[in-house]
């Protein structure tokens, strides 16, 4: 026969015991962001935050650490606690890329960090401004004309980031002498295209969908392995026979190594009902990126084969940044 005090300490253990998926789940969760308000990776942030509030947590809030390319909130997030109240939502290149071109690194993107999810893949594009003739409109016309006249052969993008080294792929592979000319930022970059300061640029769909539509740019290619669903007549890079430039990287959810795999479950889970959602669905054509929704288990060896896979693009370009 069970007592009333049997009762009363059953209740006592049950309301001490971990409570989510065996685990217990933060009151607050920060949602750290190496970037500025407003860009492609704080609106998906955001997005996310807001499926996780209520499902993983009461409070989900984003907080802007932009500085030093992704690497200041990468380093905050590998030392903050790791029950799961703090995450990083990244683009890939800071976890990719940095490891190999910066000797001084202050995190270990395989070792400090627990992958969490995916919340969608963004292809590149190669795109040329008024800088270029209106005669040249496919890639072969610009692989031509920069061949006759490789002292105006530039496209620019951020030194050491994903559309550093897709510019560098095209140019090798076509036997071009195309110069890069390093960038701070998409934005700057973009502008400079426009203006007719800079013949092409590579740069995520995203940003120069817009652009393209206004026939203020021509976009000529893209990197993905399929074309993009805005784009539907711009070939990928793949169909003009430059098989190696493939660049369709993932903007991820990870937390500080040592989290519990049930908290990284249940986060895991909020991200992919969100990004199945109508308003997942309405982000990503808006941002010009794909839907990929897997586990936190898939997800942990897709960052170590790309991570493998960066090692040997920039062993091959001989790029090292400046610390």
């Amino acid at each position: 026969m069970i007592t009333r005090r049997d009762f009363l300490l059953a209740s006592v253990a049950a309301a001490l015991a971990p409570r989510a998926f065996g685990q217990e789940l933060p009151k607050q969760i920060t949602v750290v962001v190496g970037f500025p308000p407003g860009g492609g990776t704080d609106l998906l942030a955001r997005l996310i935050a807001e499926g996780m509030r209520g499902p993983v947590a009461p409070a989900v809030i984003v907080e802007n650490k932009p500085g030093a390319g992704g690497r200041i909130p990468a380093e905050y997030v590998k030392s903050a606690k790791n029950d799961g109240s703090v995450l990083l939502f990244t683009p890939a290149f800071p976890m990719l890329i940095y490891p190999h071109v910066y000797k001084n690194l202050p995190y270990d993107t395989l070792r400090d960090f627990v992958p969490v999810g995916i919340g969608a893949r963004s292809m590149l594009c190669f795109a040329v401004g008024p800088a270029v003739p209106a005669s040249v409109k496919t890639l072969a016309d610009f692989t031509d004309w920069a061949k006759a006249n490789p002292r105006q052969a530039l496209f620019g993008a951020p030194s050491g980031a994903s559309q550093h080294f897709a510019g560098q792929l095209y140019a090798r592979t076509a036997g071009i002498p195309m110069s890069h000319v390093p960038y701070k930022g998409g934005a700057p970059a973009m502008q400079d295209l426009l203006g007719g300061h800079l013949p092409a640029n590579v740069s995520p769909v995203s940003e120069a969908l817009p652009h393209h539509a206004a026939g203020k740019i021509r976009i000529l290619a893209t990197t993905g392995a399929k074309r993009a669903r805005q784009l539907p007549d711009v070939p990928t890079m793949q169909e003009l026979g430059f098989r190696e430039v493939l660049f369709q990287d993932w903007l991820g959810m990870f937390a500080p190594a040592g989290t519990p795999a049930p908290v990284i479950a249940r986060i895991n889970a909020a991200m992919g009902e969100t990004m199945k959602s109508a308003e997942g669905a309405a982000a990503l054509a808006r941002f010009g990126q794909e839907l990929e929704v897997v586990s936190a288990e898939a997800f942990a060896p897709v960052v170590k084969a790309d991570w493998d896979r960066y090692g040997v693009i920039v062993q091959a370009s001989g790029f090292k940044a400046e610390e």
